[in-house]
């Protein structure tokens, strides 16, 4: 399976041509991982995003020493988005639970896009705030659910 066929599937690459995707792919590169191995430690800085094109991997979160499981990344998930809007701390650890294949996009071949190809990028900056939106209703929702868990036990 290619790589383009891969990418696709990223909410990241909604509605931009498959010749448009070649050219991004061009300034990206491919990283491997085995299993357990850290693709992305909680406090290192960062300039990446990421896109899982094979296996899975554990987003996990250190708080006051307890690591907490938050999700699972498959195929096509994209991690990482934040450092493209000013946070270069990363705040998770995201550790391959397989071998895993990463698409590495750079967030300077991000911004280059500005000037080389305007609509592309303002598609890329779309579908980020769409991602980053579907992402803060999930947060939203929990929110809810655990305050609404929290009252009724409180009562």
């Amino acid at each position: 399976m290619s790589i383009i066929s891969l990418v696709k599937g990223c909410p990241l690459f909604h509605e931009i041509y498959d010749h448009e995707v070649e050219k991004i792919l061009k300034n990206c590169v491919v990283a491997s991982f085995k299993k357990d191995d850290h693709i992305i430690k909680q406090g290192d800085s960062g300039t990446d995003i990421c896109i899982i094109l094979t296996g899975e991997a554990s987003i996990i979160v250190n708080k006051d020493g307890e690591r907490k499981h938050i999700a699972t990344l498959n195929s096509g998930d994209l991690f990482g988005e934040m450092v493209l809007l000013n946070e270069t701390q990363r705040t998770a650890d995201i550790v391959a639970r397989t071998n895993c294949d990463v698409l590495v996009f750079g967030q300077d071949a991000f911004y280059e896009l500005y000037s080389k190809s305007p609509q592309v990028f303002s598609l890329l900056a779309l579908n980020l705030s769409r991602l980053i939106t579907k992402r803060l209703k999930q947060a939203n929702k929990i929110i809810t659910d655990l305050s609404e868990t929290l009252s009724k036990k409180a009562a």
